[in-house]
């Protein structure tokens, strides 16, 4: 290379250097290893760089699931293209938080809660370390639970792509985030058993609760009903009235 640019004249060094500088770098863009996996480009701090290969083989499995939970509801072709362009990890939780601020300004003031650990905005992930996330929500750890939280956000963004970007149609909390429960299989071990009282109570919630609680109600209602069934009604404003009145698959 010494050699090359040593026998170059002014004008044909700086039209290497232009071409060099808009040259498309394939680090900054997510290159397809699979259908519906991507690697993506991961931005890591200092002390997470030793990690980097970890991470990597985590955000891939995570989309592996995705993909084969889409193809099990013919799905599969809303994860050709990537549903996440970045990944960020953070070694603590303030610098998340500042993240999060960023690019939710209205939150300023209010204090973020300390088991918010991931999310997808912008078309990137980011989440703090599997330890932050075992030691704010203890609850929460079993096998694969980091996997299984990156694949919560993925599914959150494939609903999104169902409902064709109409984020109204997604339906309460407890629903959508059932829904992302049921994706990535979650909990399904630690799930409370709750009386039929408690999950209607928990269907009227317009307030954040429990995520554990969540698949306890989303399994239940998945008895009833189909999920692409669930998925057509969650976003009416008469569905708690529907899931009241429409008689279960058994009873048809």
């Amino acid at each position: 290379m010494v050699d090359r640019v040593a026998n170059m004249t002014k004008l044909q060094i700086f039209l290497f250097l232009l071409v060099i500088s808009f040259a498309p770098c394939s680090a900054s863009t997510p290159q397809k290893v699979a259908p519906g996996v991507f690697k993506v480009p991961l931005k890591l701090p200092r002390s997470l760089e030793k990690r980097r290969a970890e991470f990597e083989s985590d955000l891939l499995e995570a989309q592996r699931r995705l993909r084969s939970f889409s193809e099990k509801h013919n799905w599969e072709n809303l994860t050709d293209e990537p549903l996440m362009r970045r990944a960020e990890i953070y070694d603590n939780k303030r610098d998340y938080d500042d993240h999060l601020y960023k690019l939710e300004p209205s939150l300023r003031g209010k204090p973020i809660p300390k088991t918010f650990t991931a999310g997808i905005e912008q078309d990137v992930f980011f989440a703090v370390t599997p330890e932050i996330c075992n030691e704010v929500f203890p609850q929460g750890k079993e096998k694969d639970s980091y996997i299984k939280l990156i694949l919560h956000e993925l599914t959150h963004r494939l609903h999104v792509r169902i409902v064709k970007g109409e984020e109204d149609r997604m339906g309460p909390i407890w629903f959508f985030e059932g829904f992302a429960i049921h994706g990535a299989d979650q909990y399904s071990a630690k799930a409370p058993k709750l009386s039929e009282n408690e999950i209607w109570e928990i269907v009227g919630e317009k307030s954040r609760g429990s995520y554990l609680k969540y698949r306890t109600v989303f399994d239940y209602f998945l008895r009833k009903h189909s999920l692409l069934e669930l998925l057509d009604h969650a976003g009416g404003k008469d569905f708690a009235d529907w899931l009241r009145t429409e008689p279960a698959r058994h009873d048809r």
